[in-house]
C-alpha cells in the first residue's frame, strides 16, 4: 500500500471500460457494521438488528453500483477515458485532479448525482402515491431507523417489508446525491466545478478557485458537525467533521503538488500545441524542480511524492513513445481507435492548459 487513497484491494471488473475496485474504507465500513451487529446478537440476541443492518448495506451497495454505472455509461457514450474507480461508501474516491477536460467531464461527473437523484425521487413518489408513506427528507435520517419511511399513522415502516426496502433504497440514493454535490474533491461536485471552469485554470498558483472552494466547504462541514454534536447531541456530526477533514487533507495534498510545479510540466514533456507532428521536432521539456521553502521534512515529502508520480507515469510514457513511433512509421491511418483517442486526449489537455494561461 503506497497510497491510502488508492488502496482498493478488491477488483470487481470493468464497467463499460472503467476498472472498478472496492476501496478499503468501504470494506472496513461494511465489516465494522456487520461485526457490531453480530456482537450485539451474541450479547442481546437481537437478530432483527443484524438482518436490518445486512439488508440496508446490500441496498447501499446497489445504490453505489447504480451511481458508478451512471458515470461509466456516460463516459462510454461520450468517448471519455475514465480513470480507475475506487468505490468507497459515498461513491468514487477521487484524489487531486491535474487535468479536467471541459464539458464532457462535467457531464460524466454529473451523471452519478443525476442517477442517484432520479432513483430517490422515484422511490419518494412511489411511497407517497401507492402507500401514502412519507419519504425521509432529513439527510441525517429518523431516530432509531434512519431510512425507514413514516407510514400514514405516524409510525415507521416495519423493517424488511417492501415499503421499508423501498424507503431505505431511496434514502441512501438521496444521501449519495447530496454528498456528491459538495463542490470539493473527492466528490462529484468537485469534479463538476473543475470541469465547468475548464482545463487546469481552477488549480493553479494564479487561479486557485478549486482549492479555496474546497477549503470553504471543509470549514462549513466541520462547523456544522461541531454544532450538531454540541446542540443536538447527535454523533452523526462526527461524520461531517470527518468529511471536512478529508477534504482539507486533499486540499493540502494538492497544494503540495502545486509547490512541486506539477502543472507547469507538459504532457509527459511533449508539446501538442501544433498537432502530432510537433512531437517529432519538439524535445521533451524537463521542468526544474521547485524546492519548497517551508521546512526540510516538507521538501523530503515532496521528493517522495514526485518519485511516486514519475513511477506511475513511466508506463504511460512508454505507451506514448510506442504510439509516436507507429505514427512516424505508418502515419495517422495506421493508428487504432484507442491510440487515436489517446493522442486526441493528450492534445485536448494541452489546449486547455494553453487557454488557461492566455
Amino acid at each position: 500500500m503506497s497510497d491510502l487513497l488508492n488502496w482498493s484491494p478488491l477488483y470487481v471488473g470493468r464497467w463499460f471500460g472503467a476498472r472498478v475496485r472496492l476501496h478499503i474504507t468501504l470494506i472496513l465500513f461494511v465489516s465494522f457494521l456487520l461485526l457490531t451487529s453480530v456482537v450485539r446478537l451474541a450479547a442481546e440476541g437481537t437478530l432483527p438488528d443484524l438482518a436490518r443492518t445486512a439488508a440496508w448495506l446490500v441496498l447501499l451497495l446497489l445504490a453505489l453500483a447504480a451511481h458508478e454505472l451512471g458515470h461509466a455509461v456516460t463516459a462510454r457514450a461520450l468517448g471519455v477515458d475514465q480513470d480507475e474507480v475506487h468505490v468507497w461508501p459515498l461513491g468514487s474516491l477521487v484524489g487531486p485532479s491535474f487535468t479536467m477536460r471541459s464539458s464532457e467531464n462535467f457531464l460524466v461527473a454529473m451523471a452519478g448525482p443525476v442517477v442517484s437523484g432520479s432513483l430517490f425521487m422515484t422511490c419518494a413518489i412511489a411511497l407517497k402515491v401507492f402507500v401514502g408513506a412519507q419519504f425521509v427528507w432529513n439527510p441525517f435520517g429518523n431516530e432509531g431507523d434512519a431510512g425507514a419511511p413514516r407510514m400514514a399513522g405516524g409510525l415507521l415502516a416495519q423493517p424488511l417489508t417492501p415499503v421499508w426496502v423501498l424507503g431505505w433504497f431511496g434514502y441512501l440514493n438521496f444521501v449519495l446525491m447530496l454528498t456528491n454535490l459538495i463542490p470539493a474533491l473527492p466528490f462529484d461536485g468537485g469534479r463538476m466545478f473543475r470541469a465547468y471552469f475548464g482545463g487546469t485554470a481552477v488549480a493553479s498558483r494564479d487561479n486557485p478557485y478549486a482549492l479555496w472552494t474546497a477549503r470553504a466547504s471543509a470549514l462549513l462541514l466541520i462547523v456544522v458537525g461541531v454544532i450538531r454534536i454540541a446542540v443536538s447531541r447527535r454523533l452523526d456530526g462526527a461524520t461531517l467533521i470527518a468529511l471536512g477533514l478529508l477534504i482539507e487533507f486533499l486540499v493540502r495534498r494538492e497544494a503540495y503538488y502545486l509547490e512541486d510545479g506539477y502543472f507547469d510540466d507538459g504532457v509527459f514533456g511533449y508539446d501538442f500545441s501544433e498537432g502530432y507532428t510537433s512531437l517529432e521536432s519538439t524535445p521533451a521539456k524537463v521542468q526544474p524542480r521547485r524546492e519548497s521553502v517551508i521546512k526540510r521534512w516538507r521538501r523530503k515529502r515532496s521528493e517522495i511524492r514526485r518519485e511516486r508520480r514519475l513511477t506511475r507515469e513511466l508506463a504511460e510514457e512508454r505507451r506514448m513513445d510506442q504510439i509516436l513511433e507507429k505514427l512516424h512509421r505508418e502515419g495517422k491511418a495506421g493508428l487504432s481507435a484507442e491510440e487515436h483517442r489517446f493522442l486526441l486526449n493528450c492534445s485536448a489537455r494541452l489546449r486547455d492548459r494553453t487557454k488557461s494561461r492566455d
